[in-house]
This record gives structure tokens, sequence and C-alpha cells, in this order.
């Protein structure tokens, strides 16, 4: 499995705000103005970790119950249940190995703890999973019924952080680190909507959610490519190291794409690979936080 580890994501983003730190002398920014970018960077990275979560653990609990590389699908589980919990109080703590400062934005406190009502509802029933081992028709309805819901309290949570500090991060800036975060989460969710009609759960609803999930994923390429607007705004054109790293993505998703296409046209998980699916899933995953760094970097530079 190519997909980051839990340890090798947290020092990817270390080191690019490092980086970015280490930056602020050549570009004769403030370290005020420096720090403040970088926080807020980050801030919006790790609320779009969260959203991407949801996603990913409502994927290992499909993945798990159709005995799809279930030890590998149950350690994603523990791994991400943990990580939301820790991102949480990082969001409110703040970290100084990521160069975060602790919250003190009164909406953006009432956010979080939002987001963490939320997760004390699908929070639990990913915990049973962990626990037993085993994903049962009534934790597996609990969990899918939850995790969209508590990526809507995220979505929010990121946007008041955005709107709170936006005088800290360029517009365009903070635009692409959400884009690009929307493209990690759908690359987890697109893919758990066509197991899920494959699996015949809820089809029409999940064809439909699929469907949107993969007009919003092509609307976000052509958004970081510097193609098409978000929000009234054309973002930058992608830097060279970003540019080909989009490249990748794309070949990635034409292999990905027709597999999603085959689940919802025949309502059957027979005939696709699913491990290759959930790998392909995994890889652009991948891809997309090594942009996200990226960007970090970027933020002591605007």
């Amino acid at each position: 499995m190519n997909d980051l580890s839990t340890i090798e994501r947290r020092s990817l983003f270390r080191l690019a705000s490092l980086a970015s730190v280490a930056s602020v002398g050549v570009l004769a920014m403030t370290p005020s103005m420096a720090a403040a970018a970088i926080d807020i960077s980050q801030k919006i990275r790790i609320a779009g970790d969260l959203r991407t979560f949801t996603q990913r653990m409502a994927l290992a609990s499909a993945f798990v119950m159709l005995d799809v590389e279930r030890d590998h699908y149950l350690g994603v589980l523990r791994d991400e249940f943990d990580e939301f919990t820790l991102d949480i109080e990082v969001l409110r703590k703040g970290k100084p190995e990521y160069s975060m400062a602790p919250e003190e934005n009164a909406l953006v406190l009432e956010a979080i703890n939002t987001v963490e009502l939320g997760w004390s509802i699908l929070g639990p029933a990913i915990k049973d999973v962990v626990d037993t081992g085993v994903v049962d028709d009534a934790h597996f309805t609990k969990i899918e019924k939850t995790n969209v819901q508590v990526m809507t309290l995220t979505d929010s949570l990121i946007h008041r952080i955005m709107n709170e500090y936006k005088a800290d991060l360029p517009t365009e800036l903070a635009y692409q680190i959400d884009v690009v975060g929307v493209q990690r989460m759908l690359s987890q969710k697109m893919v758990k909507e066509a197991v899920l009609v494959g699996l015949e759960f809820e089809a029409d609803a999940h064809h439909e959610m699929m469907l949107g999930s993969v007009q919003v994923f092509q609307f976000g390429m052509d958004k970081l490519r510097g193609e098409m607007l978000h929000n009234e705004v054309f973002l930058p054109a992608p830097s060279s190291e970003i540019a080909e790293k989009l490249a990748r993505v794309e070949a990635i998703w034409a292999l990905l794409q027709p597999n999603l296409e085959a689940l919802d046209a025949n309502h059957s998980v027979d005939g696709v690979d699913l491990v290759e699916l959930a790998h392909e899933a995994d890889d652009m995953l991948k891809i997309f936080d090594e942009i996200s760094a990226a960007l970090i970097r970027q933020a002591a530079a605007v």
C-alpha cells in the first residue's frame, strides 16, 4: 500500500512549516506576518484533514465489511480515529511543531465545538469497529448516516476559519489550500459512494451523490489549474512542482474513473478489482497531501 502513514504525514507538514519559517528572512517579511500566514494555512489544512477523515473512515468501514485488505483498513480506522480526536485538540490548543498558536477566536472555537459534538456521535461507532474488528449492518448504517453530517460540520469550520482570518492569508492561497482539501476528501468519498451503489446500499441516493462528487472533483482539477473560477476568483496558475503533481493525479484518475462508473452502472462489486480501486484512491490522496504541503511552504512567501 502506497498511502502515507500517520508519522509520514505529520513529518510532511512539520517540514513544510519549518521550510516556510526558514524562508522568512530571505523574503523580508516580518516574523509576525509569516507566523500568521503559516498558522492560518495549517488551520485550514488540519480542518480539511477532519473533512477527509470522515469519508476515509466510512470507506475503510466498507472495505472491512467486504473483507478487502481487512487488516490494513482496520489499521486505517484506528489511525484516523486517533488522528481525528487529536486534530480537534490541535485546532483548539495549537501545535508549535506546526507553527500553530492556540485558538482564541470565539466563533472559530464555537465551530470546533460543533464538530466535536458531531464526532461524539460518529466516533463511538468507529471505535466499536476498531475494538471488535467487525462491521455489522447496524454499525455500518450508523457510520454512513453520520459521516456526511460530520463532514458538513467540518466544512463549516473551514469556512469560519477562512472568514475570520481573511486578513492574515491571501484569499487565493486560502482557496487553493481549501480546494486541495476538498479533492483529498473526494478521493475517498467518490470510491465510498461507488462501492455503496455496487452493494445496493441506498443505491439511488449514492448514485446521485457519486455523480455530484465526480463533477465537483473535475471542477476542482480545473480550478487548481487556474482554468475555472472558485468563488468568483481564478486561482493562480500552479507552480511547475504542483503542475507535475496534478498531472500524476490525472493519470490515476484516468484509471479510477472507469471503475467507479462500472460500479455505478452495474450495481455490483463483481468484476471490479476493489483492491486496485483502494490503491488508486490512496495514491491520489498521497499526491494531494504533497500538494497541500507545497502550498503551506508558500504561506510565508506571500
